[in-house]
């Protein structure tokens, strides 16, 4: 396991992958070295890539799942799922259906693009099944919530995010030299990554994403191998239903969003109307979250399922431990 110093690094770096070195090393009590060290090991040995979280209540992306019928003998299905732009999850499940992928795309072409291409592989497959389910409001990615600013509802004119953009956005989804190995932000890479801008430049479109909230954050994801290392190592995909259905959006940021486990909330067209990805040590520990979300009194029916297989990197805090070494309280109803 990792020491309890690598833990809080890694805190750190989930809260913020461009930190300083010397602000890592002054955080941490170490010197640079040696966090310049860990850091390099960690993306050696491929156990973190550095990333963004894009703010879809401020910028056009969209957010969708989709469930998969297959069976053990296909497993080409993944392969093929991993090389459509835009996939940021495909995971193994029990249920009915047996991988469950997350899309995003940040317009209605490329939505239609990546239903074509999973019409062509589930074309192919022996079920021929799938089902999508749409995310019309997101409260939380990653752990953090995207849905207000200092409890502020986000509003004002969308800003505009040109081809440079986007660009920019799509090489910072996954910061990596041209080897695919992970490397630490910073204009100069990016520069170098796209080509086509400066230093100047790629410092000023990113600085005025940031300001208008399309990029909500730098962090990291953890790759499948470090996941099972970490406290939040069980994945769960939650569906829940209100009792008050005019309720939906007052209980996922009034009380599910605060809750540590839940990684990412969203509002759905579905029946079971709130979705959500949650993370905890043990089934036993989901189970006493599910009953204290129970004792609210403001849920009337959930819908659990089980990730038994995670293909990619997530973007999670891996660890409960605080800034200070001290344990962080668990909300446990």
């Amino acid at each position: 396991m990792p020491s309890e110093k690598a833990k809080r690094l890694l805190n750190l770096l989930h809260e913020d992958g461009a930190r300083p070195l010397n602000d890592l090393a002054t955080l941490l009590g170490a010197s640079r070295q040696n966090v310049t060290r860990y850091l390099k090991q960690l993306e050696q040995d491929l156990l973190i890539t550095y990333t963004i979280i894009e703010n879809p209540n401020v910028h056009e992306v969209r957010t969708f799942f989709i469930e998969i019928k297959t069976n053990p003998e296909e497993p080409e299905i993944v392969t093929r799922l991993n090389e459509i732009a835009g996939v940021q999850s495909i995971d193994g499940i029990i249920g009915q259906n047996s991988l469950v992928a997350k899309f995003c795309t940040r317009n209605d072409e490329q939505f239609t693009e990546v239903l074509k291409q999973v019409d062509g592989i589930i074309t192919g497959t022996r079920f021929q099944h799938y089902k999508i389910i749409n995310c019309i409001k997101t409260f939380k990615i990653g752990g953090m919530d995207v849905a207000s600013s200092a409890g502020v509802e986000r509003t004002g004119v969308q800003p505009v995010v040109d081809p440079v953009d986007e660009a920019i956005l799509d090489a910072l989804q996954a910061i990596q030299d041209a080897d695919g190995n992970p490397v630490r932000f910073s204009f100069e890479w990016l520069a170098a990554q796209l080509g086509t801008v400066s230093y100047s430049q790629a410092r000023r479109r990113v600085k005025a994403m940031v300001d208008a909230g399309v990029i909500s954050s730098f962090t990291i994801k953890i790759m499948p191998a470090l996941i099972p290392r970490t406290d939040f190592n069980v994945k769960f995909y939650l569906q829940l239903l209100p009792k008050q259905l005019s309720e939906y959006n007052t209980i996922a940021a009034g009380i599910l969003a605060s809750e540590n486990q839940i990684v990412e909330l969203y509002r759905t067209g579905e029946e079971y109307g709130l979705f959500a990805t949650v993370r905890t040590a043990s089934i036993a520990e989901y189970r006493l979250f599910i009953e204290g979300l129970y004792r609210t009194g403001k849920i009337q029916d959930s819908i659990s399922t089980l990730v038994i297989d995670e293909k990619l990197p997530a973007v999670f805090k891996p660890f409960r431990i605080s800034f200070t070494g001290e344990n962080e309280g668990k909300k446990e109803g």
